[in-house]
């Protein structure tokens, strides 16, 4: 800053003194103690940095608080903002409104422009505390962590016993939803004494409970600031939450919102792999009668439920099965990336532990094991796997949002919850990307519809970028509620589980099938290509196969008829174009020649050549080649 750029005037006048004192009722607007002699007339946005000695940039402190601004204020530490938290920085700024919402991707980086937000209300004056309020224990060591490498101290360590965070020491504290709802009239008190800048991170938890909200709204209605934040859209199903606009429609208003689709393309996330697995599962009804289904079948509520419970559980063998091909994904990308990390996410501890125990068996090595009813030791552990280059974590619920542990980069979800914003939170626990990474998460999941159908929508907004608010699954329809799966607990048993058999892959907008997957992964082998380039790979060999782009859809397209009246030589080449497909692919699955595929097929015509064949012998053709095929696959 030039000198001429200075405001020529350094110090605040006598009559301006005595109006910064009277507006802060003779008490420091930092601290909230009694002004003595010699208190100082402070500039909220520095002298220094062209800020005017004007009393609407000024604070009445006491000198060790002026001390401590002057000191820790100086300037921004963090790192440099992306385009995204730059355009909603202005958004912020420009609005300057009491309550904003902002929703962004998981992974995008939502706490680094919180933390600027605060950075400029400091040091402009407009609050003088901040105060971050997050899900878990762990993410308030991680916020204060954060704040520090940004020129912020929060206190992450304060409980409502020791009262408010000592001002002299710290700019604000970070705290929990529960610690807030349990003594909010204490948090009430240190917004009245202090203007606070309150930093509401993933604020649907604070419609979980009625009483939550409630009591947020009383701890927090007279801050200064309240910056609302969220991984995903949400409604008003439940519980309103406070400091939330909602529209008509019950969903939130955001108001700036940065999406996956929009993440992927500045790369600031990475994309995501699908891989859906089948089985068969059996389980006994309350009613004593033994059901089936495979996991892939459309089923009713109470089957689909059934069914997922059957392949979740450790005793069938599915889940072994699915581990073991997930840890063959890992060890895969370990040979280019040597510290990736694998998370699995189970339902319950009982599941958690019993899925450790099998990757233990799997790859000879223990995994991190993280419960909610560990408590601070779970925060302690996922540090130190976060800190390690060990292969597995397996976690409940704990690791589902806000947790930072970028090399996170294969996952598995083997959770019974199924709502939209669970599972948005927990596909973001993968995708935090590094500049120089080029790879993509790998994501394994039962193939399941309701999963299906929430993937192919995360795969839309890539392509799309479309409005997350637009894809809100209405809530009021989830089964999921936890007193009806614990009676369901006791109306079914688990019997068996068939092997877990690959379903599709859903990435980039498409699905491929299993024998597209599986020749590109023999493509990869056969050049030795590394893994980063498995999605490259299914492109070229879909081309290769001549089958036309699938879009993600529920179900996988039928091909597509010959239209009415067509001539018979564009009839006859469209089933042999058919039948070259049908046969390339039967090669693929059986690994036998293509010439001898094609042999056997023009001996169930009858011909010695597909030349040879009439447009009857070319249907007789294809019918067979999809009955065998249907037999292999």
């Amino acid at each position: 800053m030039e000198e001429d750029a200075r405001d020529p005037r350094r110090r605040f006048n006598s009559t301006e003194r005595v109006a910064l004192y009277l507006a802060a009722g003779g008490h420091c607007e930092r601290c909230g103690t009694e002004l003595e002699p010699g208190w100082h007339g402070d500039h909220g946005r520095p002298w220094a940095g062209g800020g005017p000695t004007d009393v609407t940039n000024g604070w009445a402190l006491c000198p060790p608080c002026n001390r401590i601004k002057g000191a820790k204020l100086a300037e921004w530490t963090g790192a440099e903002l992306r385009e995204w938290q730059r355009e909603a920085l202005n958004a912020y700024l420009s609005r300057n409104q009491k309550d904003f919402l902002a929703v962004a991707t998981p992974g995008a980086g939502k706490t680094t422009f919180a933390l600027r937000v605060a950075h400029e209300l400091l040091v402009a004056g407009e609050v003088a505390r901040i105060v971050v309020v997050v899900p878990t224990e762990h993410l308030k060591v991680q916020w204060a962590n954060s704040a520090h490498a940004c020129g912020i101290a929060l206190d992450p360590s304060t409980k409502n016993a020791d009262g408010l965070e000592n001002h002299s020491d710290y700019q604000g504290a970070a705290l929990t939803y529960a610690q807030v709802a349990s003594t909010p009239h204490l948090h009430r008190l240190g917004c009245g004494r202090r203007r606070t800048l309150v930093i509401l991170d993933e604020i649907h938890h604070a419609g979980e409970e009625k009483a939550w909200g409630s009591a947020i709204e009383s701890a927090f209605e007279s801050a200064q600031r309240r910056l609302t934040m969220s991984g995903t859209p949400f409604r008003s199903d439940n519980n309103k939450i406070p400091f939330v606009t909602y529209g008509a429609d019950g969903k939130s208003r955001a108001d700036f919102t940065y999406g996956y689709g929009r993440a992927i393309r500045d790369q600031v996330c990475r994309q995501v792999d699908f891989h859906f697995y089948d089985g068969e599962m059996k389980w006994m009804g309350s009613d004593s009668v033994t059901s089936s289904a495979n996991l892939s079948a459309e089923l009713q509520k109470s089957d689909r439920s059934a069914a997922l419970e059957t392949a979740l559980e450790p005793n069938t063998g599915w889940m072994r099965k699915l581990l073991v091909h997930a840890d063959d994904a890992l060890k895969d990308l370990r040979a280019e990336v040597p510290n990736a990390g694998g998370l699995v996410i189970a339902y319950r501890g009982a599941q958690a532990r019993a899925y450790a125990d099998m990757l233990k068996d799997i790859t000879g090595e223990m995994p991190t094991v993280v419960l909610s009813e560990d408590g601070p030791e779970a925060n302690a552990r996922i540090e130190a796997y976060s800190k390690s280059r060990n292969r597995w974590l397996v976690a409940v619920r704990m690791v589902s949002e806000g947790v930072d542990v970028p090399r996170l980069a294969v996952g598995v979800y083997a959770t019974q919850t199924k709502t939209e914003m669970f599972f948005r939170q927990a596909v973001g626990r993968f995708v935090r990307r590094k500049p120089d990474e080029e790879h993509p998460a790998l994501i394994f999941a039962p193939a399941i519809s309701p999963l299906r159908i929430m993937a192919a929508q995360v795969e839309k907004e890539i392509q799309h970028e479309l409005n997350l608010e637009q894809e809100e699954f209405d809530k009021n329809s989830d089964e999921n509620t936890e007193g009806q799966q614990v009676l369901e607990l006791f109306a079914r048993i688990p019997i068996a589980a068939s092997d877990p058999k690959f379903d599709r892959a859903i990435h980039g907008g498409e699905e491929y099938t299993p024998e597209e997957n599986e020749y590109a992964h023999r493509m990869l082998q056969q050049y030795g290509f590394p893994t980063t380039a498995l999605s490259s790979m299914r492109r070229m060999v879909r081309e290769q196969l001549g089958v036309p782009q699938a879009k993600v859809t529920i179900e996988r397209p039928a091909p597509a008829a010959a239209a009415p009246g067509t001539p018979a030589f564009r009839l006859k080449k469209i089933r042999r174009d058919e039948l070259s497909r049908l046969s390339r692919r039967i090669g693929i699955v059986t690994g036998m020649q293509h010439a001898i595929v094609q042999g056997k097929i023009n001996e169930n015509m009858g011909v010695r050549t597909r030349a040879a064949a009439n447009i009857k012998q070319l249907d007789a053709g294809v019918a067979f080649a999809l009955r065998w095929l249907k037999e292999i696959t």
